[in-house]
């Protein structure tokens, strides 16, 4: 905002300045702007909520999510399949039908792919792609936390 000042006409002292009647508007402003703020935060308390009663439901209902399967490749290059609580070696010529059954029964079950550090890239990349080739759409990476 700019200052209005007004010099005196002559009459009086030499130096004496006529008072300025004019509003100062910049307090107002601050004033709005804190009523702003105040009614931007409690307006959406006071809207009626919704009067619903949700269903009982509880976590026997739902069942038991299911173990994920994990691929794994060791060193050697061998491959194994641990579905659930039992873990099987598969050759790599008969892994990709071995994980399209699995997937005919379970294609929404998530996948882990365990890969030792050892082995190449190339390899675990392979593997990625055998496993989602197969049916499955949920892959992930296995890694063990540093300690």
């Amino acid at each position: 905002m700019g200052l209005n000042v007004k010099t005196s006409s002559g009459s009086g002292e030499e130096g004496e300045m006529s008072p300025v009647a004019e509003i100062n508007i910049t307090p107002m402003v601050d004033v709005m702007l804190v009523l702003l703020i105040i009614f931007m935060v409690t307006a959406p308390l006071m809207l009626p909520q919704l009067p619903i009663t949700l269903p009982k439901a509880s976590l026997d209902e739902m069942g038991k999510p299911r173990d994920p399967l994990i691929v794994s490749i060791d060193p050697q290059d061998e491959y194994f399949i641990n579905n659930g609580p039992t873990t099987q070696q598969v050759p790599l010529d008969q892994l990709g039908d071995t994980l399209r059954l699995i997937a005919q029964k379970q294609a929404d079950n998530l996948v882990y792919v365990r890969a030792d550090e050892g082995v190449e890239y190339g390899k675990v990349v392979d593997l990625i792609s055998l496993v989602g080739q197969s049916g499955f759409y949920k892959v992930s990476l296995m890694a063990e936390a540093p300690q």
